[in-house]
């Protein structure tokens, strides 16, 4: 079948707009992983791959006709779960209290958008498997993009990224093995958030990193899944969304004011020149002057982006520049309220306990059998639908983690590592911390005698002699406490933290349960749309 395509990663085209992947020359292997470092674990964040826009408000009139094997891939892993439905047939009814008239609208017992495997194939606005006459009509053809969707395009480079982790982790590092075998998850932790663009992201990374052995794309059907146990969560406890349950957090995004943004000089300018555009500025300014969640520049950004990402041309006098500086803005905004220790803390403490605590876990060799509590919500997708796993089907401590997510997961974890990068995250971006093990090179001894301090959730005993690297695609973040001396390896430098001087650093951010409930507040009455 046509959509089992040959296993060998085409290379990215040259109009591409996903992350660029390093060349593991001998040299980058030698300065990045000498010998005397043990590579013990990596967790690895991967936002998904090219999709089309959100929303088609600038190309209403055109057609996305990207997405011929993404669909069949769809259809296929949407029969393995039990949830496909033909195109003649009517959509069942979303969980009760999910229902609401605006998809996009917040719910008061979730607090959430609204989104998730229940509403999967429901709202897309094609779904396969018969052609009814009405689609016929409506020009359908099996090409057809929804809007969000991941496109064949994104297939492919998440294909390639997946060959390239191959390529380091098996092959070079031996990390992981090449043949996943029948005991995958005693080494190998996977979650991807329930948004079909990451789970087939998630397919097509592991098909690229363990390939069928006639050379085949392996199908995203019931052995698949047997074979790579994949997680999720439901929407409202999913924790690489940002914690949006949590009103001193969500507060920051709601009803974002263009005119409060053009404050800055630099943001006036960039919507000054936008207007102005004859091809898109009348459009333009109405998106960019309705108050928004998040960001008003971005909604422009992600259509113009999603456009040049499929080698389509941009409207006549629009520059790409112009559209780096509109996902500037947008960055600008959605991550402000990152930026500070109380936001970190509390919109992505969750998931840095969880990074954290599978990181430590692997230190020692008493705690190398299941992860621990930080696998709670998760869910499996098994053939028929998703459950809670077992206890037999808990996964090991990982050597790799991999972790299918979003441009707004990856970004706000990226800023807490020392990131400065003003640019909107490219498609298939990747995030990744490496635990690494040297006994052999004496420990730095930091300048205070006192123990560094801890995160408040960390029970367990942290090995000695571990270092942790994290790097944003081809980059090397330098997290500002690993700088000071006796903090960071002695032969590496600062861009190997040891693991104490790690654990210093996310301490600030991570919180008890306790604290969150306190620190988060009441969800007011106004975020109540369902009734």
């Amino acid at each position: 079948m046509f959509w089992r395509k040959n296993n060998e990663a085409a290379p990215p085209p040259d109009y591409s707009e996903a992350a660029p992947l390093p060349e593991l020359s001998d040299a980058l292997m030698n300065q990045r992983y000498p010998a005397y470092l043990q590579l013990v674990q990596a967790q690895v964040f991967f936002r998904h791959g090219e999709r089309t826009p959100m929303k088609a408000r600038l190309t209403k009139d055109e057609k996305w006709l990207h997405c011929e094997r993404a669909n069949y891939l769809h259809s296929e892993f949407m029969k393995a779960i039990g949830r496909f439905v033909p195109l003649s047939e009517e959509m069942p009814v979303p969980h009760p209290e999910r229902i609401g008239s605006d998809s996009q609208k917040y719910t008061r017992k979730t607090a959430t958008l609204k989104s998730g495997i229940e509403y999967e194939p429901a709202k897309w606005i094609l779904r396969l498997g018969s052609k009814s006459a009405a689609a016929v009509a409506a020009n359908w053809t099996p090409a057809s993009c929804g809007m969000g969707q991941l496109t064949d395009v994104g297939l492919d480079t998440l294909h390639r990224a997946g060959t390239h982790l191959r390529s380091l982790y098996a092959d070079r590092l031996k990390l992981v093995p090449r043949e996943p075998g029948d005991s995958a998850r005693d080494w190998l932790y996977v979650r991807s958030t329930d948004y079909s663009r990451v789970l087939q992201s998630t397919h097509a990374l592991l098909a690229g990193m363990f390939p069928s052995r006639n050379g085949s794309w392996p199908a995203f059907n019931k052995d698949f899944l047997r074979k790579f146990p994949i997680h999720t969560r439901l929407h409202h406890l999913e924790t690489m969304h940002g914690n949006f349950g949590c009103f001193e957090f969500i507060k920051h995004f709601m009803d974002i004011s263009c005119k409060d943004a053009r404050q800055l000089k630099w943001i006036d300018d960039v919507y000054k020149q936008t207007v102005q555009l004859a091809s898109i500025g009348d459009s333009a300014r109405r998106m960019m002057d309705e108050p928004n969640f998040g960001s008003n520049f971005h909604i422009v950004y992600d259509e113009l982006i999603s456009l040049a990402a499929h080698g389509r041309p941009l409207p006549t006098d629009v520059e790409h520049d112009h559209v780096v500086n509109l996902g500037r803005v947008g960055h600008h905004q959605w991550m402000h309220p990152v930026h500070s220790v109380t936001g970190q803390r509390l919109g992505f403490g969750r998931l840095l306990n969880d990074i954290m605590q599978t990181m430590v876990q692997a230190t020692t060799p008493a705690s190398k059998t299941r992860i621990g509590a930080q696998h709670e919500g998760d869910l499996l997708l098994v053939p028929g639908g998703v459950r809670a796993p077992t206890a037999a089907e808990t996964p090991g401590v990982p050597r790799l983690a991999l972790y299918g997510c979003h441009d707004v997961t990856i970004a706000p974890l990226a800023i807490m590592m020392g990131s400065v990068d003003p640019n909107w995250l490219p498609f298939a971006s990747m995030l990744t911390f490496e635990l690494f093990k040297d006994d052999a090179t004496p420990a730095p001894q930091p300048a205070q005698c006192d123990a560094l301090p801890k995160p408040s959730t960390l029970t367990q005993p942290v090995g000695k002699d571990h270092y942790v690297r994290v790097l944003l695609n081809d980059q090397v973040l330098t997290l500002p406490t690993c700088q000071a001396h006796g903090k960071h390896h002695s032969r590496m430098g600062s861009s190997l933290c040891t693991l104490d001087a790690f654990l210093e650093h996310v301490a600030p951010i991570i919180a008890t349960e306790e604290d969150y409930a306190k620190d988060c507040g009441t969800m007011p009455a106004a975020f109540d749309y369902d009734e």
